[in-house]
């Protein structure tokens, strides 16, 4: 791991962040960018895949792999509704791994509620391939 790089990393994510918005700390330091499509109701999240993300094995953790779904489901429930929601339950499902490349997770609704709305978000590598699904019940706040 090139600790510079890291450094640099961390500060930046540090100078991103502002409570209360979408821009977190995480979502900097893991290089989080946020797709929004507004005819499908769907977010998009792409990263890249990096050391920070391995478990000691070397390849992405499990907890990486929910909070970036956790996180466009998320935003899915916050764009497309009237107020933001919070996760009750969360199932993670996994496929696959990868070691390098770029994950691109996408959120969407299996059914919205007034205060409930059940999600799915699907984790792909780079080349489509299918690493983990993801469903998830919203309660909105």
């Amino acid at each position: 791991m090139d600790k510079q790089k890291m450094r640099e990393r961390f500060e930046q994510a540090l100078n991103d962040h502002e409570d209360g918005t979408p821009q977190l700390f995480l979502y900097s330091m893991l290089d989080f960018s946020f797709e929004y499509g507004e005819e499908n109701e769907e977010v998009k999240i792409t990263a890249p895949i990096s050391e920070i993300m391995y478990n000691p094995v070397g390849y992405i953790h499990g907890g990486i792999i929910t909070y970036m779904a956790d996180t466009a489901m998320g935003h899915l429930c916050a764009a497309f509704q009237d107020r933001p929601s919070v996760s009750l339950e969360l199932k993670t499902q996994f496929f696959r791994s990868a070691k390098s490349g770029e994950l691109e997770a996408k959120a969407y609704f299996i059914k919205k509620g007034k205060q409930v709305q059940f999600a799915e978000c699907v984790i792909h590598n780079e080349e489509g391939r299918l690493l983990s699904k993801i469903t998830g019940t919203f309660y909105t706040i």
